[in-house]
């Protein structure tokens, strides 16, 4: 598992996530270009992936499961098992460098409906260069910080203690504008259609 100062190239990172990606295209009968293809990646990625090279971006993992139609948490997954505490060290943390974004995922990884993150942006940082959607229900509560929710054409603008919900299969990405780190709560219900 990650923790906060690994690199996203570290290949202990995510242990279970380049084997479950290969088990799964490869269930599905997708090649690596078929998969790069249906979610907009490049062949090379997929295979960095998959062989613990890399580790992709929220947005890029999430494109990936939305191709493959399951939860972003399958790739987590590894067990079924009690519940238990998981404290900050036991949890998986997606790190982008580049962007300045941290994703903690604070629920379960066996619990494949419901994506619970902590997330910590520093300022100017946003969740992609454009609105990107995903199936689900989307909540997030920010912490600290001040976020702007671009949801389609709308424009709304959050403080610490406020919360937006929102179909997510509407296209939208949030932004830090502030002179300060954005940390938030970020909630999303999984729905795929069958």
């Amino acid at each position: 598992m990650t923790k906060p100062n690994q690199a996203p190239s570290d290949p202990t990172t995510h242990p279970h996530l380049g084997v479950r990606l290969r088990q799964l295209r490869q269930q599905q009968g997708f090649n690596l270009a078929q998969l790069a293809d249906a979610a907009g990646v490049t062949s090379g990625l997929i295979s960095q992936i998959e062989h613990g090279q890399a580790d992709p971006s929220l947005t890029t993992l999430r494109r990936i499961a939305e191709a493959l139609r399951v939860p972003m948490f399958y790739f987590f997954i590894h067990a079924k098992a009690e519940p238990r505490v998981r404290s900050p060290q036991d949890r998986y943390v997606l790190n982008d460098q580049t962007g300045g974004i941290e994703h903690e995922f604070i629920s379960d990884p066996d619990e494949g409906h419901i994506e619970f993150t902590m997330v910590r942006a520093r300022p100017g940082s946003a969740s992609s260069d454009k609105q990107d959607h995903h199936p689900g229900r989307e909540c997030a509560l920010v912490l600290a910080g001040r976020m702007v929710m671009e949801i389609e054409d709308k424009v709304y603008e959050l403080n610490a203690r406020d919360s937006i919900t929102f179909d997510s299969l509407r296209p939208h990405r949030w932004v830090n504008p502030g002179s300060q780190e954005l940390s938030f709560i970020s909630v999303t219900s999984w729905a795929f259609s069958q």
